[in-house]
């Protein structure tokens, strides 16, 4: 998989982003939620999603 998932969860809108190091796997991924930037990297486009599980917003 190479392109960005994104996922309405909890009401948030969340994405994952897959970036690439050279490799056919992702390096890492990145994750936006509400268009806000999570200063972050995660093994997974599953570990983004649950992370954002467990975000508290408001």
């Amino acid at each position: 998989m190479n392109s960005k998932v994104e996922k309405k969860i909890n009401g948030l809108s969340v994405s994952a982003t897959p970036v690439f190091k050279g490799g056919l796997l992702p390096a890492y991924w990145e994750c936006v939620i509400n268009e806000h930037v999570i200063q972050q990297t995660f093994k997974s486009a599953a570990d983004v999603f649950r992370f954002a599980q467990n975000v508290k917003h408001h």
